[in-house]
């Protein structure tokens, strides 16, 4: 018998979360029949009563594992929903996924890494080992440490693709699922391989507006200064002392998102994209992602025009080494929501119909933070700190071929390439 890989979605806007959990799950599971091993991922309004909308979730579909995170908007084929719940069912005939948790991410990132992929790996009955897909919270941004500890475990180039959970902009409290768990501060994830294969496609449409700056004092994910001035000179000299002072009092949500820092790469067009989480005294910046020292930096800026085109760049990206495609789940930073607008919103996911076309099945979430992704080695340069804060990902899966795993290094704009003593099981 052939192995294969089939998948579902089903999502629910009813105001009560028990219901609205049943009846996603019940949706999803009247468009996959048949047996094999299963996979439920969970995306979840942070809105909702979280105990309740997974009991909804694992009473209707049984004892299969269950991943997933809380949200700031879910995607469906329509559009973006928002105060919903979304659940994607995956069946496969071999075996084809395990999953695991860490947890203490926020004190121990790296041990926390290590231990959802020890615990995922020491589950996984398929072969070969293809991507980890990762879920964490999204008050965190020590997840550099995160995917280093998810390699030393699963191997130094090894696929890491993720989207971190958001509690719609309220910046209080996101939620993680493992199966009949819900918590905060962890990471979860599945180890997918068999006869799942991966394609992932990343960008974000974001250009340059400034002269580069030197990065000439930073550590960790502080950016301490640029030319030996304050960091936050690069946005007073492009919108005044006044406006960065109401940017210093965390107004200014907007601009912030429109006018990200990029990191340039090894090629001249290439970035990574920082956000800017606050103003510190002293002018430093507390950014989403890890500051390299001694590099150089641009800001910029994003409209709905080129987001809508990256998006479409990312889908195409994503599929040109799948065969046969089962399914897309797309990350998507709540950054590229707010700047697109509700209605723009559902132009992009049309524009990604029509790249994977209109029949697959297609879900994700939307998310506070950014995302972490990686593959090549930590020791590559280019590679330290891998998140964007405008990033589109599309990961798709395809039934068994012939072909190889899509492996390929991403490029650096594209956010470059996304045994251990615990084991631990949800």
């Amino acid at each position: 018998m052939s192995e294969t890989i089939t998948a579902a979605i089903g999502w629910s806007s009813n105001p009560h979360a028990l219901t609205a959990g049943q009846e996603a799950a019940a949706q999803a599971a009247a468009h996959l029949p048949g047996q094999g091993q299963r996979l439920a991922i969970l995306l979840g309004s942070s809105w909702f009563d979280q105990s309740q909308l997974l009991q909804g979730v694992r009473a209707t579909l049984g004892d299969i594992p269950v991943i997933g995170e809380s949200t700031a908007g879910e995607i469906v084929p329509q559009g973006l929903l928002s105060h919903s719940c979304v659940v994607m069912l995956l069946a496969s005939t071999a075996p084809a996924w395990s999953i695991g948790i860490g947890e203490a991410v926020d004190r121990a990132p790296r041990e926390a890494g290590q231990q959802a992929a020890y615990g995922a790996m020491r589950e996984f009955r398929g072969s070969p080992r293809t991507g980890f897909l990762l879920f964490g919270d999204g008050l965190v941004t020590s997840y550099t440490d995160v995917v280093r500890g998810i390699q030393e475990v699963l191997g130094t180039s090894f696929l890491v693709v993720g989207g971190m959970a958001g509690d719609d902009l309220r910046f209080a409290q996101t939620y993680q699922y493992c199966n009949d768990r819900v918590v905060s501060r962890t990471v979860v994830g599945a180890l997918i391989g068999g006869p799942c294969r991966i394609g992932v496609g990343i960008e974000h449409g974001f250009a340059p507006i400034s002269k580069p700056r030197h990065i000439t004092a930073a550590h960790g994910n502080v950016l301490v200064e640029l030319d030996h001035r304050p960091a936050a000179s690069v946005y007073e000299e492009y919108f005044g002392p006044e406006q960065v002072s109401r940017l210093r009092g965390h107004g200014m949500m907007r601009e912030r998102i429109a006018y990200p820092l990029g990191i340039q790469c090894e090629a001249p067009d290439q970035w990574l994209l920082r956000g800017v989480m606050s103003f510190q005294d002293g002018g430093s910046l507390v950014c989403n992602g890890e500051i390299l020292e001694g590099s150089w930096l641009q800001l910029m800026i994003g409209s709905r025009q080129m987001a809508i085109e990256a998006a479409q760049r990312a889908a195409q990206q994503a599929i040109q080494s799948i065969n046969h495609l089962s399914d897309v789940l797309v990350l998507d930073c709540i950054a590229r929501r707010i700047l697109l607008g509700p209605a723009q919103s559902s132009v992009e996911i049309a524009a990604i119909r029509q790249v994977v076309g209109p029949s697959v099945p297609l879900a994700g979430p939307s998310w506070d933070p950014p995302m972490p992704f990686k593959k090549s080695p930590p020791s590559a340069r280019r590679s330290e700190r891998p998140s964007l804060s405008r990033a589109v990902t599309r990961m798709a899966s395809r039934r068994h071929s012939r072909s190889p795993p899509c492996m390929g290094r991403p490029r650096c704009k594209r956010a470059p390439s996304w045994s251990s003593p615990w084991a631990h099981k949800c």
